[in-house]
């Protein structure tokens, strides 16, 4: 009876030790998933901070472009008024010629008129210089306006950059 009272007692210790065991194996099952959860959690906050230093990078690169552009235009601008100015510049020295050189006429022709009202006298020789004379400021005159739009069709046409080899390489090989 006692043997059986014993065997009894040894199975009940052995199913409390396989008790024990699956316990013991459950709870390192448990620390086992809470490292992984922590090392995951660890992970995404090392990803997120990763983020947040690329999302950084790419506004103080978006923000360099627009500066950079900001400059680029502004510098444009600036090109462009100095190049108003100097336009303005030309067509300044430009009128302030043509207002001399209308005043020098003006000068000449009072000294014709001077002159007629002193050769009176003479008679139809002076007339037929005078008519000669009004022929040549008229040719003259006609020289002045051509150099003139010589002139503003050269501008235009420095202003203009001229077109790269390779572009008019290209455009004659296509109209063929």
């Amino acid at each position: 009876h006692r043997d059986k009272k014993r065997d009894k007692e040894k199975i009940k210790e052995k199913e409390k030790a396989k008790e024990k065991e699956k316990d013991r194996d459950r709870d390192k099952e448990k620390d086992r998933d809470r490292d992984k959860d922590r090392e995951r959690e660890r992970d995404k906050e090392r990803n997120r901070e990763k983020d947040k230093e690329r999302d950084k990078e790419r506004s103080k690169d978006r923000e360099r472009a627009r500066d950079k552009d900001r400059d680029r235009d502004k510098d444009r601008d600036r090109e462009k008024e100095k190049d108003k100015d100097r336009e303005k510049d030309k067509e300044e020295v430009d009128q302030n010629k043509e207002k001399e050189d209308t005043e020098k006429e003006g000068e000449k022709d009072r000294e014709k008129i001077k002159d007629k009202e002193g050769d009176k006298d003479k008679g139809g020789d002076k007339e037929k210089d005078r008519d000669k004379e009004k022929e040549k400021d008229g040719e003259k005159e006609k020289e002045r306006e051509k150099e003139r739009d010589d002139k503003k069709k050269k501008d235009k046409r420095s202003r203009t950059p001229p077109r790269s080899y390779s572009s008019s390489r290209r455009s004659r090989s296509s109209s063929r």
